[in-house]
């Protein structure tokens, strides 16, 4: 496709560049300038176009993006949409009864019936700077009288599952000598990991601070995820060096209960129905687990880094640029052929957390507005990596068009046989975590996130879990599997096959799914 440089009228070119460059966080983007070379890809994506069908009053469907994605192209082909926009969250009335999401109910259930489930969310950043500990603990203890979320509980009576607004409280900030001891971060946030959260108290945060000497200093937070997620932590940041500057002027917040009122709008419409009807002819057919190989005795949980070459994030943009895709898509293709070849079945399916948050309304929100869908790969003894990829970019795009459906109402309807233990058809999961956006200045002092995978062993939910992060412009993999499902050994070789498929990806769109390699 040649870029398009002339034929949108200026002012509609300009604003698209103003969504991109706010959304992308890069300025000075030209007509000729690539979604995927800009470093999109999928959670940016439904960002994008969700900002640009507001500003330009129209529905925007997320595979455009991927298919139209120069920014010029892009633009030209949003100036001939014609359909009304989507209904705006703002819509959502302020004065909405407190309630939870889908999300927060399966995360809470799981832990009442398995208590050895943990879903704490450890997060540290080394500070360049000085912080005040009197100004930090003000700054947390306004954090939580501003956002309900940070003061919810949730309470298990006679009546089921509920939730209820407590009064503000103060976090406690509990003060490291990091000079000496070395190991007193990772003991902190082990032992923050390690003992449960009272859901009924309200209290879902813990915080530390950490003297490294040299004028050096690390922030360390836990929280629950029922009410967090990975795109609230940028938003957390934000208001935490509002309150740290300023304690005393509040902030513009929208309420999670909103959020919740907004998603429970969407049940019983049109469009969720459709949606739903999507998902059960998506995955008509599909088993609901992928097989691991269990250990004859179960071993401990476990949890490695795999190694990935410097540059491999570069190394795929020419395959993302060529085929439309995003490096997550491509994440997913290697899963996936990663998966038939270990277990030699031609239908596989593997989960993976989508953000859901609808509209510009809801992404300064603090609290977790994630989804899980399911990717299903299918393949035949032709089929060869570019085929899976295609498959996937498909898939991936399919999950984003049609996530107004709850994975729990997925499952529901579909009566998948169930394991103990094992989620179905998500019992293999990927996640990426993108570490670069939660960097930020808090007091005029610089936050550089810290990756602390020691941890990930500890919180393993599901039999295999996959996580890339993007840490400083490079891709780093993560792998956590439970012991009585995976064995260590299993988890390293079949971790192993999936680096070295994605160190030769660009070079193997040719290569056959189930050759092995």
């Amino acid at each position: 496709m040649n870029p398009v440089t002339t034929t949108q009228p200026p002012d509609g070119l300009q604003q698209m560049a103003a969504v991109w460059e706010q959304v992308l966080k890069t300025k000075g983007i030209t007509p000729d300038d690539s979604f995927f070379t800009l470093g999109g890809q999928s959670v940016t994506a439904a960002a994008l176009v969700g900002a640009a069908g507001e500003r330009f009053g129209v529905r925007i469907p997320v595979r455009a993006l991927f298919e139209h994605s120069r920014l010029g192209d892009f633009t030209e082909y949003v100036l001939g949409l014609t359909a009304p926009a989507a209904p705006s969250a703002d819509a959502t009335p302020a004065d909405v009864p407190l309630t939870m999401t889908a999300f927060q109910r399966r995360i809470w259930l799981a832990e009442l019936i398995d208590p050895e489930v943990c879903n704490h969310v450890p997060l540290a950043w080394q500070v360049t700077g000085r912080l005040d500990p009197v100004r930090l603990r003000t700054a947390l203890g306004r954090l939580v009288a501003e956002h309900e979320i940070l003061r919810t509980a949730f309470v298990e009576d006679d009546d089921g599952l509920s939730v209820q607004l407590k009064q503000p409280w103060q976090p406690e900030l509990d003060l490291l000598d990091l000079h000496q001891a070395h190991d007193a971060m990772d003991d902190w946030l082990d032992a923050a990991v390690r003992r449960p959260f009272d859901l009924e108290s309200g209290q879902l945060l813990r915080a530390a601070l950490g003297d490294l000497g040299d004028g050096r200093q690390m922030l360390l937070l836990c929280l629950h995820h029922v009410v967090i997620d990975g795109e609230s932590i940028p938003v957390l940041l934000r208001d935490l060096d509002h309150y740290y500057s300023d304690p005393n002027t509040p902030r513009p917040v929208v309420q999670y209960r909103e959020f919740a009122a907004y998603q429970e709008q969407q049940r019983d419409t049109d469009a969720w129905h459709a949606d739903l009807q999507y998902w059960e002819s998506t995955l008509r057919g599909a088993s609901p687990d992928t097989p691991l190989p269990a250990p004859k005795q179960p071993e401990p949980n476990g949890a490695f880094r795999v190694p990935l070459p410097a540059g491999l994030r570069d190394s795929l943009q020419t395959v993302q640029s060529a085929h439309g895709v995003s490096w997550f898509m491509v994440a997913a293709a290697a899963l996936a052929v990663t998966l038939h070849r270990w277990t030699g079945l031609d239908d596989v399916t593997f989960g993976s957390p989508t953000v859901n948050r609808s509209g510009p309304r809801f992404a300064g929100l603090l609290g977790p507005c994630l989804n899980t869908s399911v990717l299903r790969s299918r393949v035949n003894k032709e089929s060869t990596l570019l085929d899976a990829l295609l498959q996937m970019r498909d898939q991936a795009l399919g999950a984003l068009e049609h996530q107004s459906v709850e994975f729990d109402d997925v499952v529901a309807h579909l009566k998948p046989a169930r394991q103990f233990g094992r989620t179905p058809y998500t019992n293999v999961t990927l996640n990426v975590n993108l570490l670069d956006d939660h960097a930020a200045v808090l007091g005029g002092a610089r936050l550089t996130p810290v990756l602390d995978d020691s941890l990930r062993s500890t919180y393993a939910k599901f039999g295999l879990t996959v996580t890339l992060v993007q840490l400083d412009g490079e891709l780093i993999a993560l792998v956590s599997h439970r012991g009585d499902q995976l064995g260590a050994g299993q988890a390293r070789e079949l971790a192993d096959e999936l680096a070295g498929l994605l160190t030769r990806f660009p070079e193997a769109l040719d290569e056959p799914v189930m050759s092995g390699g």
